[in-house]
């Protein structure tokens, strides 16, 4: 009730979302721009189904995320991503620095038929979400499509945390449906557990801003800078906002009575406030210079605006004193590594709420300089003019740096191992005769021989078969153990159409749609096999075929042949009750849940196979539907067996007790 009241709530309040980005949009039209992806209305590439999206909704987060991307690409080529944000000037910053290696949009409104059409259209493998930017229509979409999310260097206040509290009904289920929490330190871990996070799926992986590392690139670039700013006072006001740009002014005006070829480069956070800014200079009867119009700082600038995004880095080595903006405001600071890593020295108000515990490790290290007013600014700078004061602060700083380096990997492993586990490994190769995917950590390189009994037996790597509808043949390569299914059609209309399905969609084609399916409940942890290999193959114009290889379970035997040789003990029958229940309860629909597909391996392990025409539902009568299923089976064989020992007074309400558990 209460998520289809925020629903309703959102579609409500929609046009004037819209009205406010046209509003904005006078000072950076950069919003009035790709409205359709914010409704998720946009035409979207088929090759970007089965992506994983990276959400990272500002700058903050995107330049926190840098890292972890390059090497998740750099891992992974051949995984699809989309990076989405809410800002201009972070798609900005995303699409200049990925390039053409990312698809960038924006994440869209929570609306329900925004967030469907999100999921529907891209069909992502798995989100991962920086920080902690939750949005309880989409979560409950991707939920029920079976997507695994990630929240990854995640923190919460305390303030924050009372915010979510006060919305409990409706976040409740929010917090349950992430599949991993990383977060940056133990009290954010705390407070979500509070909330609702199982402790399971919390784990403390430190904070990606902590590894930020000059680049080559970013040396050389400050190389050609350094010598126009070479003996002059340079000081950088960075990401700083209304009520900070006119202390800093001041600050400057002060400094340049006793150094009149001192320089400040402002870097205001938002980019609709380059224009109030310069204004200000101008007011201030400083001379004014603009990133956008300069390659070099002109040796009678007094002002720098770095009108630009992404180069802070860059003005951080220009600049041995850095004062961090959002700090003599309540906005709760920005963060201050960046500019460190870049060789400056902190200076910041006292408001850093954002930031509680990199400000406070500084602080402990004496690497922070705080101040509240603009003669505190001015004395600061005098202060940090001498050599050894400088250098014993920034060593100081760079290690509070250092200690904390080493959460990118961390991180980016949690994630992989929670959301694509082996999926990295998947490669898919189309033909003119059709597409073929598989597992090239099982299979190096595959051919459509692969597909054939025929082949196999030439390999003498025949190890039996099963008979039903048709063959299912079993394969031994070595070690490996693998089933190889070609798909009939029942019924009547197999008796006239044997093999052939009405084309369609690759990824939805039989053996595809079920080689996939089978990779996402893997990565659930659901006890299904493993998917090797799947082919569509086309026949004439408006056909195909399809084939599929898993994996066999070791020691594993279908319900059906156990029954026939001996009696099945209560606790089998509750282990059988269990699994099912857990592939319910991942919404996983089974089109033919009988006592074939139902198995036990060596260890007394259940197992669900066959998942042809197998989807995921949203909550329903289709599971007691389902279980009536696989209890008529059980009759069926029961009449038709003269040797089954199935009691349906002693075997069923234990199966049943195990479901309900």
């Amino acid at each position: 009730m209460m998520l289809w009241l925020y629903g309703l709530t959102l579609r409500l309040v929609t046009p004037a979302v819209f009205v406010w980005l046209w509003l904005r949009g006078k000072k950076d039209r950069r919003y009035r721009s790709h409205w359709s992806e914010r409704l998720a209305l946009d035409t979207v590439s088929s090759t970007l189904e089965g992506c994983t999206v990276i959400h990272s909704v500002s700058v903050g987060e995107t330049l926190a995320a840098k890292r972890l991307i390059e090497q998740f690409i750099a891992q992974f080529p051949d995984q699809k991503v989309v990076i989405t944000c809410m800002t201009p000037t972070a798609r900005a910053l995303i699409e200049k620095h990925f390039g053409n290696t990312v698809n960038c949009r924006y994440w869209p409104l929570d609306t329900p038929g925004a967030a469907k059409r999100f999921v529907t259209k891209l069909k992502p493998k798995a989100v991962w979400i920086m920080e902690t930017e939750l949005w309880p229509q989409m979560l409950n979409r991707l939920a029920m499509k079976n997507t695994p999310v990630c929240l990854l260097n995640a923190r919460l206040s305390e303030r924050s945390a009372a915010g979510y509290r006060r919305f409990h009904c409706l976040m409740k289920s929010v917090w349950q449906q992430l599949a991993l929490v990383s977060v940056q330190n133990r009290e954010t871990a705390r407070r979500m557990n509070v909330l609702g996070v199982p402790k399971e799926r919390l784990f403390v992986d430190g904070n990606l801003k902590y590894d930020i590392e000059l680049s080559q690139t970013d040396k050389l670039k400050a190389d050609s800078w350094k010598e126009s700013s070479e003996g002059r006072l340079v000081w950088l006001g960075s990401s700083t906002h209304p009520g900070e740009h006119e202390q800093l002014l001041a600050a400057h005006k002060a400094i340049l009575n006793e150094e009149p070829e001192a320089c400040l480069i402002i870097a205001p956070r938002h980019p609709e406030q380059f224009e109030a800014v310069a204004k200000l200079v101008e007011e201030s009867s400083m001379t004014l210079a603009r990133r956008s119009q300069c390659e070099t700082i002109p040796s009678d600038c007094e002002v720098f605006l770095a009108d630009s995004m992404g180069e802070m880095m860059l003005w951080g080595q220009l600049a041995p004193v850095s004062f961090i903006g959002g700090s003599l405001i309540e906005r709760g600071g920005h963060n201050p590594l960046e500019v460190i890593a870049a060789g400056s020295n902190v200076m910041s108000g006292k408001h850093v709420f954002n930031f509680p515990q990199v400000y406070g490790e500084l602080a402990k290290a004496s690497a922070v300089n705080w101040v509240e007013s603009i003669d505190d600014i001015v004395k600061t700078i005098n202060k940090l003019q001498q050599p050894a004061v400088m250098k014993q602060q920034h060593d100081a700083a760079k290690g509070v740096l250092k200690t904390h380096q080493g959460a990118t990997q961390r991180v980016l492993a949690r994630a992989l191992e929670y959301t694509l586990t082996g999926s990295g490994m998947i490669k898919t190769e189309q033909s003119p005769r059709g597409l073929i995917r598989y597992d090239s950590d099982i299979i190096e390189a595959i051919e459509d021989k692969h597909f054939t009994a025929q082949y196999w037996q030439q390999q003498k790597a025949i190890a039996g078969n099963s008979t039903g509808r048709a063959t299912v043949w079993f394969i031994q390569q070595g070690d490996l153990g693998l089933l190889l299914r070609h798909y009939y059609r029942g019924g009547l209309v197999g008796k006239i159409n044997k093999d052939r399905f009405l084309r369609e969609p690759a990824e939805k084609s039989r053996a595809i749609y079920e080689f996939d399916l089978l990779l996402k409940l893997r990565e659930k942890g659901l006890p299904v096999p493993r998917p090797v290999a799947a082919r569509m193959e086309k026949t004439g114009v408006f056909s195909y075929k399809a084939d599929i290889l898993v994996e066999v379970i070791p020691g594993a035997v279908d319900v059906f042949r156990l029954l026939r040789e001996k009696q099945l003990s209560a606790e089998l029958w509750q282990k059988l009750g269990a699994v099912i229940k857990e592939l319910h309860d991942a919404g996983v629909y089974h089109s033919d849940l009988n006592c074939h597909n139902l198995m036990l391996d060596d260890n007394d392990k259940a197992w669900i196979v066959d998942f042809d025409k197998c989807d995921f539902r949203e909550e329903g009568d289709w599971k007691e539907a389902n279980i009536q299923r696989l209890l008529r089976s059980l009759r069926k064989e029961k009449e038709k067996n003269e040797t089954f020992y199935w009691k349906e007074s002693r075997d069923w309400p234990e199966l049943l007790t195990g479901y309900r558990r």
